[in-house]
């Protein structure tokens, strides 16, 4: 990629607490944030399991909202913000997978900033109305796939846009990561490949986005290197250590990549997730290897360069090669292999989706246009 001229401005500011038993941690972490009573985020299913109690034991002024559902809607930030208010919190905890920790970002920009959610659409220039006067907010993966608790994004759904909208600033990234393995080992099998298949393609449309950001390049194909080494491993063996140490850290590195952009495959998997509750991780590793054979004219040489990662040699086909891998771990994983295998799709919406998936940011920054009728296309090749 050719340098530019102008200048470019790289952050990672984010605290990252990492390895086996860190959770254990979190009470230090509040006093080392200022934090006297955090509101943490979660979901019921996380209360049910014993997660929350095992983690929040000792933090005895730990408020509980266990509102937030997968996909989260504007209305879950809604009552967490209510919570919030009501009971004088003055930090956020994000306990969970993406969902929790983005409705968590966006419960704690509301605390501080006027109006709606939709006024913070990046698509409507929402960024440069977020400020740094944002309470202290702490992020706790329990799974290893969106990244969130190092990204800048939170996914809402918004009944003002009608679709799943992005709300994003660097503000927004959480001040603290308390990034624990062991936290991740009862995730099912599927659970597991789909939040796997969540971060490859983070690590992998970032580093094929037309963004210029060397740093995330590096990170993005150390992503790689971890998440090749972690995926099958954990899906096979819930508790296999090593596996579950290399997927977290994959995760992470690869939501810290996140800040090059995405591209084709976010745009559509926002666009298809944007009303139900069909799982964004899912979605994003059907879609990987169609969006791949798009992007190749645009893309080929930096698909070697991820083949690479995997232990793919440089050839004639290296990308063709890459595609093929990527088809082959799908078929390996217990997860759907097509659009139409997924329930709450519907094969008569295509040229909705495709449109939706126009007005998604992460398509700005994919390396090769893409226009209705050609999201249309993929599409149906992908169902």
């Amino acid at each position: 990629m050719q340098l530019p001229e102008g200048p470019v401005v790289f952050t990672f500011p984010t605290r990252v607490v990492f390895g086996d038993g860190v959770a254990r941690q979190v009470g230090e972490e509040l006093s080392r944030s200022g934090v006297a009573r955090p509101l943490v985020v979660t979901d019921r299913g996380l209360v049910e399991s014993g997660l929350f109690d095992r983690v929040f034991a000792g933090v005895r002024q730990a408020v509980l909202f266990d509102g937030v559902q997968s996909n989260p809607t504007e209305a879950d930030c809604l009552a967490g913000l209510a919570l919030f208010r009501a009971r004088g919190c003055d930090g956020v905890i994000g306990f969970g997978g993406g969902s929790p920790i983005d409705a968590a970002k966006a419960i704690r920009l509301l605390a501080t900033h006027p109006g709606e959610l939709a006024d913070y659409d990046v698509t409507r220039g929402g960024m440069g109305r977020i400020t740094a006067n944002l309470p202290p907010m702490l992020a706790i993966p329990t799974t290893a796939g969106t990244g969130s608790e190092v990204g800048r994004a939170a996914l809402i759904q918004l009944p003002q846009t009608g679709r799943k909208s992005a709300i994003l600033s660097p503000y927004l990234i959480p001040n603290v990561a308390i990034c624990d393995p062991e936290l991740t080992r009862d995730l099912s099998p599927s659970l597991t490949a789909g939040t796997g298949m969540d971060a490859l393609s983070h690590a992998t449309e970032s580093y094929l986005s037309s963004t210029f950001h060397p740093p995330c390049d590096g990170i993005a194909l150390e992503a790689l290197r971890y998440i090749a080494r972690g995926l099958e491993s954990s899906v096979r063996d819930g508790r296999d250590a090593e596996a579950r140490r290399a997927m977290m850290m994959g995760s992470l590195l690869g939501g810290m990549s996140l800040q090059k952009g995405l591209g084709i495959v976010h745009a559509l998997s926002h666009a298809l997730g944007a009303e139900g509750r069909v799982h964004h991780g899912t979605l994003n590793a059907i879609l990987l290897p169609h969006a791949l054979r798009y992007n190749r004219p645009a893309a080929e040489s930096r698909m070697v360069d991820l083949g690479m990662q995997f232990g793919l040699g440089r050839s004639a086909d290296s990308a063709g090669h890459l595609i093929v891998l990527y088809e082959l771990l799908l078929n390996r994983l217990p997860l759907p292999k097509r659009l139409g295998e997924v329930d709450g799709l519907d094969a008569a919406r295509i040229g909705q989706y495709a449109e939706r998936a126009t007005r998604d940011h992460c398509l700005r920054t994919n390396p090769r246009p893409a226009s209705t009728a050609e999201l249309e296309e993929l599409l149906r090749e992908a169902w």
